[in-house]
């Protein structure tokens, strides 16, 4: 099955627009500091950068790319929360050899709901869901380890405790209502290390919406 062309820096750039629309509300839902907006906008404004620098590559190695170049961003922790997500978003995508249209093709099944997707195409959804997973769950161990004060420790793998959180997000998502990319959203911002702050949940669930409907756009 073929895609509509999409690239990853026309993806990072979009969400950094809809995020420029939320700048103010952001910042005022940010009690401590007020400018999380500003470095909201700032991250995927970054990372659209460091996407194109890097468009020719693999989305695993764009996507390190990117988590280096929020890396250097050292007075916003937003952007080290973010580079350190997608840096272990990268490495399971380099595992499983998993491209931007593998991500492309398993958004649209979802959201359109593909009745009969090709065999080849629910195997790889299934490493897509798999790959995101253990992301999530790495990025997570990694943020409690530092919040911890102790030496991070990703690559631990899925386990039980956590697919069951992740299935109680779910259906906490279901229950507020909405269409599947608002639950989605909500579903991977309150699994992931966003959900623990507010203003990050808030501008979580905005980013990954963005993100999703953009990939999820259907060939005209």
């Amino acid at each position: 099955m073929d895609v509509a062309p999409v690239n990853l820096p026309d993806l990072f750039a979009n969400v950094a627009s809809v995020l420029e629309v939320q700048r103010e509300t952001l910042n005022q839902a940010d009690t401590f500091n007020h400018n999380h907006g500003e470095h909201m906008v700032e991250i995927f404004q970054a990372a659209a950068q460091a996407a194109a620098e890097m468009k020719d590559a693999p989305i695993a190695d764009a996507m390190q790319h990117a988590a280096g170049l929020l890396r250097q961003r050292h007075e916003n922790g937003s952007a080290q929360v973010y580079a350190r997500g997608l840096g272990l978003l990268a490495g399971q995508l380099r595992q499983r050899e998993l491209t931007l249209d593998d991500l492309l093709l398993t958004v649209r099944d979802y959201l359109h709901e593909s009745k009969e997707p090709e065999e080849e195409t629910t195997k790889r959804s299934a490493d897509v869901v798999k790959a995101l997973l253990a992301a999530l769950a790495d990025w997570s161990q990694v943020e409690t380890d530092l919040a911890q004060g102790t030496a991070a420790h990703p690559g631990g793998g899925l386990d039980m405790g956590y697919l069951f959180g992740v299935g109680m997000a779910y259906l906490q998502a279901k229950q507020k209502g909405g269409s599947r990319l608002e639950v989605l959203s909500e579903t991977v911002c309150s699994a992931s290390p966003l959900g623990k702050v507010p203003h990050r949940h808030l501008s979580g669930v905005i980013a990954i919406q963005a993100l999703v409907e953009a990939m999820g756009r259907q060939p005209g």
